[in-house]
């Protein structure tokens, strides 16, 4: 991004306070937000990048989830080797954390839902994915933790992903979620020793997405969607017999992931993994074997959601195809 754009974003109010720190539940338990509202600087954002919409792109797809049901955290689950557990974020970085699975569903899908099967390694980098989409794309050095969606888009697809390895003959380490390394490359960026890594590994495709059908068409296909809005939902007294949350009256600047879709039934839904933890909404009812820190929301409320504007779906990772090696010449 040029200097001319970001100064007009810095026009919108970028600068200033650090993330949402919100308090709900019986507990008061803190449950960290971070996705920047800032309708005006979206706009320019994507008018200014190629951000085609899905419905410009899914003539093969559209329709395709009707009736249907189909989840896909299971094949993370089969690349873990163990029952998900969803992240727990620490700082305002939500936004990072939604991509962040739902890169590591996608490489599951392609890698055991596909003809042309990948390696499983390693999660995915959350801290930088928000380094890199405030930094390198947004170039926003602000104390204001958080981004919009699509600058985590565009970063994962004009550079690429870093997984949770050690780098550089262990110079850079993302074993572990650190919140303290995600707020300093929020103000740093990337380090430029490890871009051309990064590049290796891009998300080919980033779409926005703005209906339920576009959301319930894509998930059927295998691709995770990122739901980013001010949408909140009700927690006092958990999910509700079949695993589901209604709308709340207090507003969530916040990202999630939407992993399954539920088209089937007489209510229509999605199933959405939050950032929060596996305490978040611990012995409320499930269904289908959703994972923790997960419920399912109405088709009507994630329509709402995605219509703001800044939900996209994922595909085509380029990721790490097994290697059909001739071990005799050793």
């Amino acid at each position: 991004m040029q200097r001319r754009d970001f100064l007009k974003l810095s026009a919108f109010g970028i600068t200033g306070l650090s993330f949402s720190k919100l308090a709900f539940g019986e507990e008061d338990q803190p449950l960290y937000c971070g996705w920047l509202n800032l309708p005006d600087a979206r706009r320019i954002f994507i008018k200014e990048n190629d951000y085609p919409p899905l419905c410009e792109l899914n003539s093969q797809i559209k329709g395709t989830g009707t009736g249907r049901t189909v989840l896909l955290w299971p094949y993370l689950e089969k690349a873990y080797g163990h029952p998900l557990t969803p992240h727990n974020q620490m700082t305002g970085d939500c936004v990072a954390h939604a991509y962040g699975l739902g890169i590591d569903i996608l490489t599951a899908v392609q890698g055991f839902g596909s003809l042309v099967p990948e390696r499983w390694i390693a999660e995915s980098s959350t801290e930088a994915i928000y380094g890199g989409g405030r930094i390198q794309i947004a170039n926003q050095h602000t104390n204001r933790a958080g981004m919009i969606g699509v600058w985590a888009g565009e970063f994962i697809k004009q550079y690429g992903v870093l997984l949770r390895i050690v780098y550089l003959n262990g110079k850079y380490n993302f074993n572990k979620y650190n919140p303290d390394l995600t707020d300093k490359l929020g103000q740093t960026g990337v380090p430029a020793a490890l871009l051309p890594i990064c590049k290796l590994h891009p998300v080919k495709t980033v779409s926005l997405v703005k209906s339920w059908e576009e959301v319930r068409d894509s998930v059927c296909n295998g691709y995770p969607v990122i739901m980013c809005s001010n949408v909140g939902f009700s927690t006092k007294r958990g999910r509700d017999k079949d695993g589901f949350l209604l709308p709340g009256s207090q507003p969530w600047n916040h990202s999630m992931l939407i992993a399954g879709i539920d088209d089937s039934a007489k209510r229509p839904s999605g199933l959405i993994i939050n950032s929060w933890g596996a305490d978040f909404l611990a012995g409320s009812p499930t269904r289908l074997g959703q994972p923790a820190g997960s419920f399912w929301a109405d088709a009507s409320v994630i329509n709402r959601a995605v219509k703001q504007g800044d939900s996209t779906v994922i595909s085509n990772y380029v990721g790490y195809p097994i290697q059909n090696l001739d071990y005799r010449i050793f």
